[in-house]
């Protein structure tokens, strides 16, 4: 069959709407998803006497003094492929397992393949039905927006000894993964971006000395949407709360 170049150009059109009409509302990551194919591979648990605090508080995320928010399953531990220098920090990922679907975070950092989740005794059994194994093979997932309303917003955490002098910030309760982080002394006419310590720990620093002892802060996601922190108290351990989460 010959096909001509306004043939084809039809072809493509209808294709098109097609896609449209079967993804009619969906957002830039589900229609991403559509496209590519779940990930799998071996999923293992803590041993008995760890908790979700073990995971996240003292995890390579440095989610200190952060509750996971009600409205996710648990938290994962994942390689060094899915951590990325603490790029996907905060994301959230939809595990699967035998039919069992649940969404966690990510918030530590562990061995194992490119595929690899650890998961605390909890979300263990949540996922895999209380199966009493300490691991399993052809766990499948997938990155997907964290279920954390916009009306639920962004916070901006300073670790411990920050300061003016030490500027060390992580982003906390986002809808999707930080990929930015700017600082403004001057009300957001000049902004300084933050270098991320992903290979050691997920902060965010700048270099040198502030000469404020409040800024103002603006995080991106990595689909590009943006939000603004006005007067960041840089303290140590102190959390400022932002308005909005990200679109």
């Amino acid at each position: 069959m010959r096909f001509t170049l306004s043939s084809v150009t039809a072809t493509l059109a209808l294709a098109s709407q097609t896609l449209a009409a079967a993804l009619p509302d969906m957002t830039v990551d589900e229609r991403y998803l559509v496209r590519r194919a779940l990930r799998t591979g071996q999923g293992t648990r803590y041993g008995d006497d760890s908790t979700e605090e073990d995971c996240w508080q003292g995890g390579a995320c440095s989610f200190t003094h952060y509750e996971l928010p009600a409205s996710i399953d648990g938290s994962t531990c994942v390689s060094e492929d899915i951590w990325n220098d603490g790029y996907n920090c905060g994301g959230c990922i939809e595990v699967s397992y035998q039919g069992k679907k649940i969404t966690v975070m990510v918030t530590n950092l562990t061995g194992g393949d490119k595929n690899h989740h650890e998961m605390t005794p909890d979300t263990w059994a949540k996922l895999t039905n209380n199966n009493p194994g300490g691991g399993v093979d052809g766990i499948e997932w997938e990155f997907v927006q964290c279920p954390i309303p916009k009306s639920d917003p962004l916070r901006i955490h300073m670790h411990g000894g920050a300061s003016q002098y030490w500027f060390s910030a992580t982003v906390e309760n986002a809808n999707r993964r930080t990929s930015k982080m700017e600082v403004s002394t001057d009300s957001g006419k000049t902004w300084k971006v933050a270098s991320r310590k992903g290979n050691d720990y997920n902060m965010f620093e700048l270099e040198g000395t502030l000469p404020t002892t409040t800024a103002w802060v603006r995080v991106t996601s990595h689909v590009g949407t943006v939000v603004m922190f006005k007067n960041v108290v840089l303290a140590s351990d102190k959390t400022t709360k932002g308005t909005a989460n990200y679109a």
